[in-house]
């Protein structure tokens, strides 16, 4: 089952999260390099530990990707 999870629902769960960050607001490529890389991290960690459902998947790592842009916006001077 966890594999299916991985091999479906995990890069479904994350495309859809990327499509929907995209539209907050123009990023530059860089940035949505980098964007893409800690949400599959974070959605594919969040499977790990059991979680299944794509559309939790989607907002846990939307917000995830908030908290890191709010890290990011604290650390400028």
């Amino acid at each position: 089952m966890a594999n299916d999870v991985e091999a479906t629902v995990a890069p479904s769960a994350v495309e859809r999260a990327m499509a929907v960050y995209e539209t907050f607001k123009e990023r530059g490529h860089t940035e949505l390099v980098q964007a893409r890389k800690a949400l599959t991290e974070h959605v594919f960690g969040r499977v790990a530990a059991g979680q299944t459902d794509e559309q939790k998947l989607v907002v846990s790592g939307l917000a995830h990707l908030k908290s890191l842009e709010k890290m990011t916006e604290q650390l400028k001077p």
